[in-house]
């Protein structure tokens, strides 16, 4: 199948995401220099097409970037916690530590899928107990 009107960039996006079985064609198309698109004034008043947009979704996918974003979450919370366990180690925790992982626990929401949800609950737990330990209700 042939997918004319690409963006030099959509096609090399493409071309990233190939699997290394593929790796004939990803090495033709490293070879062959991409022609030189230039947008015309018609062209960029195109919409955008189905199948443009079904590789466009195939590129971006959603859930994981979803699931990208909830790892950022939690790597976060546990960052603040490992800095909040520095900082009583050495002294006191500061008033901004606390504040931040306030913030961090008012944000979370409860994932889809079971296995983050229950791990998500594990670092929210652990945070409240830290915060309990320090008279913080949140």
């Amino acid at each position: 199948m042939r997918i004319d009107s690409l963006s030099p960039i959509m096609a090399r996006n493409l071309l990233g995401v190939l699997p290394k079985s593929v790796s004939g064609l990803r090495a033709g198309a490293e070879e062959a220099p991409a022609p030189a698109l230039q947008p015309s004034p018609a062209t960029a008043a195109v919409p955008v097409t189905t199948v443009q947009m079904l590789v466009a979704i195939a590129v971006t996918n959603p859930v994981a970037e979803r699931r990208r974003k909830l790892a950022r979450k939690a790597e976060r919370g546990i960052d603040l916690l490992d800095r909040l366990h520095k900082e009583l180690v050495s002294g006191t925790a500061s008033a901004e530590r606390l504040r931040d992982i306030v913030d961090w626990t008012k944000t979370m929401s409860p994932p889809d899928d079971p296995a983050l949800a229950s791990l998500m609950s594990d670092i929210e737990l652990r945070v409240r107990v830290e915060l309990a330990k320090l008279d913080i209700e949140v």
